[in-house]
Parts: C-alpha cells; structure tokens; sequence
C-alpha cells in the first residue's frame, strides 16, 4: 500500500495582504507531507514565517497516494525523503500589458 500525503495549495504575501491595496497575493505554493504527520498546517505557517511572509489563504486541501502522477511537482517527493515534507514556492509577477 503506498502512502497517503496531505497536499495544501496556498497563497502567501509579502506583507499583512490588503484587499483594497493589493490585486492578488504574491507568491503561490504547495505543500505536501505525509497524513501521519499531526497538524501539517502549523508546520505550513511556520515555514512561511521563517521566509518573512504572510499565509493569505489555504486554497484547497486534498489527500494524494505518495505513488501517483504529482506532474510538475515530483521533485517534492525527494524531499519528502530528505526533510520530512515537500515545500514549493512560486512569485507571482504582475504583467504589464500596454493599452493603446
């Protein structure tokens, strides 16, 4: 039987995230460790206080077999082995589009 891992898609900002300022977070990640491990996202916030961000908001949440498909994200599986828990993140970057 292959292991299951909790996956939490998540939205994170630089500073406290305002609404009225800001037009969307700045960064997107994932993070992923195994179901056996208690209260994942109480290590999720702690990671990203440790980079001097703000979680904005848990997306989704979802249980994932350890043995499937993770596409563009298998790289975490190694990490995983090595850490204990996969952590992804990615800034998003506003695009300037011209208007004529």
């Amino acid at each position: 039987m292959s292991e299951k891992c909790t996956w939490i898609a998540f939205q994170a900002h630089a500073t406290q995230f305002n609404k009225k300022e800001d037009h969307h977070p700045d960064f997107f990640g994932t993070f992923i460790c195994p179901v056996s491990r208690p209260e994942p996202e109480q290590l999720l916030g702690e990671l990203i206080r440790n980079k001097n961000l703000f979680l904005v908001q848990i997306s989704s949440t979802k249980t994932v077999l350890r043995s499937a498909d993770w596409g563009m994200h298998e790289r975490l599986k190694s990490q995983i082995e090595e850490q204990g828990y996969g952590f992804a993140l990615m800034k998003i970057q506003q695009a300037v589009v011209p208007f004529d």
